[in-house]
């Protein structure tokens, strides 16, 4: 398997959100600095969304050599049961298409949001099936991750995907986030129509089996090489942008997840 290999913006976010040592505008040189070509950028490290901003950032990308294969947004909650904050959520969501056009993104990552009452699929459907059409008009792809809310099991996943079989629909995998026995069933729902993918690191395993405490301090565990041969069998062909990795720091993470990407995916 022979896939490039990106970074995911989020794996800076502590420098860029709390620390505040690093700017998006800077985020492209440090990038440039490991070698890759391509990367993720995402919505809360955008300092606004005006022209002269984004024509800074588009410059800034454009000279350090990348393409910018996603911007993860992370705003809005298309599964709100309230009419007029959703309609707030999906009008404000429509505006990063376009800057994604600007920025010449491929694609834009928008979540399911959270909903627990029996309506909260159909107006998932319904929210991304009116900012396809947008995604269509910008030239830019809407992606779904399994990040949560609506979008946490396979099932749910399986379920939109029929109802939106577009080509301006599709997926972004992250191989870490499935619930606790449901990475495989969720790999193989979204491979087929993978635009891009999120590999989180937890150990620079041999065989690529990783483990973690989650958050709940429950110890939860998927197999990263099985995760990418189950992509290889679906034909996937973007990117495996970094996430997470092993060493401690940020950047570190980046060195040295990179070089493991690069000597597992020879394995797959």
């Amino acid at each position: 398997m022979n896939l490039e290999i990106g970074i995911a913006g989020w794996i800076l976010s502590g420098e860029i959100l709390r620390e505040k040592t690093l700017t998006l505008l800077e985020f492209p040189k440090v990038c440039a600095s490991y070698g890759v070509k391509t990367v993720e950028l995402c919505s809360a490290f955008f300092a606004g969304q005006d022209a002269r901003y984004l024509n800074e950032l588009r410059k800034a990308l454009e000279d350090n050599g990348l393409s910018v294969r996603n911007i993860a947004v992370d705003m809005g909650n298309i599964a709100g049961a309230d009419p007029a904050v959703r309609r707030t959520d999906l009008e404000a969501l429509k505006q990063w298409f376009y800057a994604a056009s600007a920025l010449k993104s491929a694609a834009i990552r928008v979540n399911t949001g959270h909903a627990e009452d029996e309506g909260a699929m159909g107006r998932v459907i319904e929210g991304y099936g009116e900012l396809v059409k947008v995604g269509e008009q910008a030239g830019v792809k809407l992606l779904i991750e399994n990040h949560g809310g609506v979008s946490s099991t396979s099932g749910n996943l399986a379920r939109i995907l029929k109802a939106l079989d577009t080509p301006g629909f599709a997926t972004c995998p992250d191989t870490g986030n499935f619930p606790e026995g449901d990475w495989e069933a969720g790999m193989r729902a979204l491979a087929p129509r993978a635009f891009s993918c999120h590999v989180k690191v937890f150990s620079y395993s041999a065989d690529g089996r990783q483990s973690w405490k989650g958050r709940d301090g429950q110890t939860r565990e998927y197999d990263l090489r099985r995760s990418l041969a189950t992509l290889k069998e679906a034909g996937y062909r973007g990117p495996l942008c970094l996430e997470s990795g092993a060493s401690g720091n940020a950047r570190d993470n980046i060195r040295d997840g990179i070089a493991y990407l690069k000597e597992l995916t020879a394995k797959v």
